[in-house]
């Protein structure tokens, strides 16, 4: 039986029942009575005979039939017979009210682990333990003792709440209840000793009746049915918007790394999320705003926006929102101009914003036309329309048809920020969503923008092994990436004095000298490196020098590296390692000593392509810094892209034998200059140095 077909009960048993309907052992079977269940419910009550009308029984070995699920609402201690039990009479689920298990440390996780082990046996699936319960309101399954559902009675609709805490998954369900949104299923995973978030996630969204997830997790496990998930959802048309919250490091990579280092939880959580089309939203309250938007407006085309209103305040406001969200508020061609013209009072400029002034109140009409002047612009993939002040002589309520109706018939996606009750109802009962702010809309839009604009095809996590490392040294290093295919400055390696002439007159000069040693990762802070080496005296001095350093800090000697020196206008960081969780994470970031200073850095989880890694550039807060200024050319960044998505690859070729990198810096410049790898740190599994 499928996770989604048990979630479909045709008889639930209730283990600790009870006469109450304000007890967590009697909410569910006053829920069910109430709500249209049309299955049997079997109360399990040694002390009783009848529960709430309904006859009670002893235990589960007593029942009539055998349940398809079992609500277990028992101390904690009783749980692991009640799972035995479960599994004996065939039961296909069980929902864990009982704490007292992960929550506690390392001796709840063995119980219940247990419990896991002892369900497992008969293939019983388990939700919790330590959660509020899952329901199915479609079929009045309400297997949930929250009291949300007495405050905010059910509705079937498209909506699906999955979150790893009861209260989050009530705090939504009563958020999207109160914004008229109907809800199918409702499902707290608690500890997750077997259902995780995006199992259920998955299963769901196998419902056609579902086009949106609404999803709070606290740690993300099993990316992989995540991304499932994800591609489930954009196969179908469907959404997942997503609260992540926590935020911690991952503590997975190797201590040498840059890249490890700069790669918290939270970020690669980021990228993730991202790569994968699930929008990621601050809180409860943008899971609850937003959702609306994704339910009943079509997918833009693109970025560009335009924005209507009756007060030129609004028309600032909103310009302002749509830049700071990446929205691009472009100008009119000439067929657009030429309806705007018609529409508009000819006191009234056809620029985008468009400000109708109160010429609206005496020319009701101009709202429509100008909004079919805006079908087929250029400027519209998206609109925003702002009506902070409406009162007597406004038509809202036509208003409000004519903005449902050009959303459908042009699907160009709409918004309206407004600051009146009665107002943000007459636009809500036609379908479109409304926001309190400019501000509110415009990220609204953003978010729709984000979501068409996410990745058509998407790949799960792959997971080489993560694995105790040991470092190369720098020659070692750069010739693994030399064979992976990535640009390496050109260098020779002198172990003797004598070597240093031939390695001058391959190289050219000027050069750059580096002292070898596989047990300094980073040999500036020892001084190890000196620049502008251009001639022999200068070159051997440098070699005899580092010997002495490397004998006066006790470390290994490999020599001197020499290395064409190059100019550049940037200095980049290139990495990659290995995380538990998300497989190879490739990072691009500002470079040099400050890197983990500055933090200026983007993550992406391998494999990807080169749009994706494009696009992670531009996020970087030097990006810029790139465009052509000044008589300047820009940089060429496919080029960098290329490396990342080689690295990213190469890694997943190599299954673990290599277990991070550290490139910084990588010298970039303006023009077809290509970029080149200067510095490099790179650690193999120990098995393979051995």
């Amino acid at each position: 039986m499928s996770l989604l077909q048990a979630l479909n009960p045709r008889s639930v048993a209730i283990l600790g029942a009870s006469d109450n309907p304000i007890k967590p052992g009697g909410r569910p079977i006053d829920y069910m009575l109430r709500h249209g269940f049309s299955g049997a419910i079997l109360p399990v009550n040694p002390k009783r005979n009848e529960v709430q009308g309904l006859p009670a029984y002893p235990s589960l070995r007593v029942l009539p039939q055998a349940p398809d699920a079992v609500v277990i609402s028992l101390p904690g201690e009783e749980v692991a017979n009640a799972i035995d039990e479960c599994v004996d009479l065939g039961a296909r689920m069980a929902v864990i009210y009982s704490s007292g298990f992960a929550e506690l440390g390392d001796a709840g996780r063995a119980q219940q682990s247990e419990l896991l082990a002892r369900a497992r046996r008969g293939g019983l699936r388990l939700f919790g333990p330590n959660c509020q319960g899952v329901a199915n309101f479609a079929q009045g399954a309400i297997l949930n003792f929250s009291t949300m559902i007495n405050e905010s009675p059910p509705a079937d609709g498209p909506v699906a709440i999955v979150s790893q805490s009861g209260a989050g998954a009530a705090i939504l369900y009563g958020g999207l209840r109160r914004a008229g949104l109907g809800v199918r299923y409702m499902v707290s995973t608690g500890n997750e000793a077997d259902v995780c978030a995006a199992e259920a996630a998955c299963a769901l969204l196998g419902d056609e009746q579902v086009r949106l997830v609404v999803l709070y997790v606290e740690t993300l496990s099993q990316s992989a049915q995540l991304a499932q998930a994800a591609r489930l959802a954009r196969e179908r048309g469907a959404h997942i918007l997503a609260v992540k919250a926590g935020r911690t490091s991952a503590g997975q990579a190797t201590a040498s790394s840059h890249t490890g280092a700069l790669a918290a939880e939270d970020a690669l959580t980021d990228s993730f999320l991202r790569q994968h089309g699930i929008l990621r939203l601050a809180d409860f309250r943008e899971l609850i705003d937003y959702a609306p938007l994704f339910l009943s407006q079509p997918m833009p085309r693109g970025q560009r926006v335009v924005s209507i209103s009756n007060s030129g305040a609004t028309c600032v406001l909103s310009a302002d929102a749509a830049e700071e969200y990446g929205l691009a508020v472009e100008q009119f061609d000439q067929a657009t101009l030429a309806g705007l013209k018609q529409a508009l009072p000819p006191y009234v400029t056809a620029r985008n914003p468009i400000d109708m002034t109160t010429a609206l109140l005496g020319k009701p009409d101009t709202f429509g036309h100008t909004l079919q002047a805006l079908r087929g612009s250029n400027a519209a993939d998206l609109v925003h329309v702002g009506f902070p002040i409406g009162g007597e002589g406004y038509d809202f309520a036509d208003f409000a048809a004519q903005a449902s109706r050009f959303a459908r018939d042009s699907g160009i996606p709409i918004a309206v920020s407004v600051n009146q009750e009665w107002v943000a109802r007459a636009f809500q009962e036609q379908g479109v969503p409304t926001f309190w702010s400019e501000r509110a809309a415009m990220r609204g839009l953003a978010l729709l923008s984000e979501q068409a604009c996410a990745p058509a095809s998407m790949s799960s996590p792959q997971q080489p092994p993560v694995a105790a490392s040991t470092t190369l040294d720098e020659p070692g290093s750069l010739a693994r990436l030399q064979q992976a295919g990535l640009p390496v400055m050109h260098h020779q390696v002198c172990t003797r004095a004598s070597d240093v002439l031939p390695a001058l007159e391959a190289l050219g000069t000027p050069l750059v000298a580096k002292g070898i040693s596989a047990d300094l990762a980073h040999k500036s802070e020892h001084g190890l490196v000196r620049l502008n080496i251009d001639r022999q005296e200068s070159a051997l001095q440098a070699f005899h020098d580092f010997a002495a350093k490397l004998r006066a800090l006790e470390a290994n000697d490999g020599g001197m590296l020499l290395c064409t020196q190059h100019k550049a206008d940037f200095e980049l960081a290139l990495g990659a390692h290995i995380d538990a969780e998300f497989g190879v994470v490739v990072m691009i970031g500002q470079g040099g000593v400050l890197v983990e200073t500055l933090k200026d850095v983007q993550f992406l989880l391998a494999p990807f392509d080169q749009s994706q890694a494009l696009a992670a550039i531009q996020r970087l807060g030097i990006a810029p810094a790139f465009a052509a200024a000044r008589g300047m050319p820009a940089v060429e960044l496919s080029a960098v892209a290329d490396m990342m998505v080689r690295l990213g690859d190469w890694m997943l070729e190599q299954d673990g034998h290599v277990q991070s990198v550290d490139a910084n810096p990588v010298l970039v410049a303006r023009g077809a200059r290509p970029p080149v790898i200067v510095d490099a740190v790179v650690a193999v599994a120990c098995e393979e140095r051995s």
